[in-house]
């Protein structure tokens, strides 16, 4: 097959200390170079990971943590590394893991590493769509291999050629169209290249698209943000949505941040302040309005602009009132409520016009207590409750991965600002600026119900002694 596309093939490996790209370091490599012609070269390293090997990937793999203290780190096999795999074709069993593990340790040094990359996961899924499972584990079981130290990269490497060279023997113009579709790659746009789409990190951040005028197009977000932007440019000859962003877009910006909880934070901040013109999920709506309530026996909810709430609980944010009222009178249909202990009717003798279509259950009419209407009203409301601000004062939440760390000042779920360097969060809160907003709040919520972040009183964050402790909300 090397002799086919007229270059050196790297088969290459990796075995890792896990699979988490930022905190997870490589252990060992492995290479087979066949050329076309010659005979093939091997070569493998183990790699200090300079972190902790964890008993469970020892045993797997069968490297010993004592072995790995006196390996080469990854900064000094650097260079032979490059040099192998330079002008080569790597392939690799889930190639995006490998390469995206190799971008992350020579990023680490400061450079940048690019590669043409041939996945021969995705050829088996290709060549062979009635299989339900394209592991190497069931490459080698459906071919009958022999592979003696499974999970050593060299090894693992071999079994990759092995299954390659077993394709292009049994079908290779099967296999060479299936190469040309996993190489053939879109067209850009004349003001973009591959190499700036190539140069993004394989790491989470936001991206914004400007148009030729320099007017924001868009603005996303991922935890991987090369693999992300390119998928823009594959969707375009299929999506309407797509085929307009990339016939406008002439530049390319990115934010890199900590982790996918900044990404998400950052990504609704920038979205409601500039309005991009093809975001429409998260922008902003001015004049939004919600449901209030007092509570059991205390009244009927009330449809108010949410900007006009200063307490008493609330259930959801709507575009206007009317989508609150229908909110209402659909929750009514499905749990029984009454329209006129809800305020969607007036309050007029006899009884209300659901409990005439045997839709209410009569708290209208004396047929059920106003107590029991309103228990199931509480609990009918209860996935719309916006929670209170559980505590005193502002929070920071704190972010950290990749060696970046954010700080995102909160108060009453309000997203005010962040900053990368916690000095700068005084001025910030003086001059606080922003109103409450929906997707914020499910961002942040969220990261506090599932313990995602750190969070801290803004003013401890900001004594003279420094952060002592994390907080716990005051409920």
């Amino acid at each position: 097959m090397a002799q086919e596309l007229d270059t050196t093939l790297a088969f290459i490996d990796l075995e890792n200390t896990g699979g988490h790209l930022e905190r997870d370091r490589i252990i060992e490599v492995g290479i087979i170079l066949v050329a076309p012609a010659g005979e093939p070269e091997v070569w493998s390293t183990l790699i200090n990971p300079e972190i902790r090997l964890s008993p469970a990937i020892s045993t797997l793999t069968g490297i010993d943590p004592a072995d790995l203290a006196h390996a080469p780190t990854f900064a000094q096999v650097a260079e032979p590394l490059r040099e192998k795999l330079a002008g080569r074709l790597l392939i690799a069993h889930d190639a995006r893991t490998d390469l995206a593990f190799l971008r992350q340790e020579w990023r680490r040094l400061g450079q940048v590493f690019t590669a043409d990359v041939l996945c021969t996961l995705r050829l088996s899924r290709s060549l062979f769509p009635d299989e339900k499972r394209h592991g190497l584990d069931a490459i080698i079981e459906r071919l009958q291999l022999h592979s003696a130290g499974r999970h050593r990269a060299l090894t693992d490497a071999r079994t990759v050629a092995i299954f390659l060279a077993r394709l292009y023997s049994e079908q290779p113009a099967r296999l060479l169209e299936a190469c040309r579709q996993q190489w053939q790659r879109p067209a850009l746009p004349g003001s973009l290249d591959a190499q700036t789409l190539d140069a993004l990190p394989d790491r989470p951040g936001v991206y914004l698209c400007y148009d030729e005028a320099d007017s924001l197009l868009y603005v996303g977000k991922s935890i991987r943000l090369r693999e992300r932007v390119w998928d823009h440019f594959y969707a375009a000859t299929s999506q309407q949505r797509e085929m307009r962003l990339v016939q406008q877009i002439r530049r390319l910006e990115w934010i890199e941040t900590p982790t996918e909880l900044s990404a998400l934070l950052l990504e609704a901040r920038l979205i409601k302040e500039r309005q991009p013109i093809l975001n429409r999920r998260l922008r902003r709506r001015e004049n939004l309005f919600t449901i209030a309530w007092e509570g059991i026996e205390r009244g009927s909810p009330r449809i108010v602009p949410l900007r006009d709430c200063d307490g008493g609980e609330l259930y959801g944010s709507f575009a206007n009132a009317y989508r609150a009222r229908q909110s209402l009178r659909r929750l009514a249909r499905r749990h029984g409520l009454c329209l006129k202990a809800l305020g969607l009717e007036k309050p007029t003798s006899g009884p209300c016009f659901a409990h005439q279509l045997k839709q209410c259950r009569g708290a209208c009419c004396g047929a059920e207590s106003r107590l029991l209407h309103d228990l199931r009203l509480s609990a009918a409301l209860r996935h719309l409750r916006i929670e209170h601000w559980p505590w005193d004062g502002p929070m920071v939440l704190v972010e950290e991965g990749g060696g970046q760390r954010l700080y995102h000042l909160l108060w009453q779920w309000i997203h005010c600002g962040y900053r990368a360097d916690p000095a700068d969060l005084a001025t910030l809160w003086e001059r606080r600026e922003g109103e409450f907003d929906m997707d914020i709040y499910r961002i942040c919520f969220n990261a506090l119900s599932r313990n995602r972040g750190t969070w801290m009183p803004l003013a401890q964050l900001l004594s003279p002694s420094g952060p002592q402790t994390t907080a716990t909300p005051g409920r």
